[in-house]
């Protein structure tokens, strides 16, 4: 039976990065002034973005460790995260594949 949400759009549809090179919103590091240029790259392409804040929304949500979401870096969501009124943090399920876990032997 098709799933009826399977058409159903999704805030990422519409964010302007999905055409950008993913790895200028994974920087190794943030503090070389050529990964600091990479920032702003990436942060100048966010700021320009319709679905910026739903993107920062879900960043926040899942506490997405790495990488530029929403137009900020890790540190800077860790501090939003840090705010009275962030968001309550739902983790991402675990997914784990036939033979990533030694299961015990019941």
């Amino acid at each position: 039976m098709p799933n009826p949400n399977a058409a159903e759009e999704h805030w990422s549809d519409h964010a302007i990065c999905r055409g950008a090179d993913p790895d200028l919103f994974f920087p190794i590091g943030y503090a070389a002034p050529v990964l600091r240029e990479q920032e702003r790259q990436a942060k100048a392409i966010c700021s320009n973005c319709p679905v910026v804040a739903d993107c920062l929304r879900w960043a926040l949500r899942v506490g997405e460790p790495d990488g530029i979401w929403g137009g900020t870096t890790p540190e800077e969501r860790r501090l939003l995260r840090r705010r009275d009124d962030a968001p309550v943090r739902h983790h991402l399920p675990v997914i784990t594949v036939r033979g990533d876990i030694t299961e015990a032997a019941a």
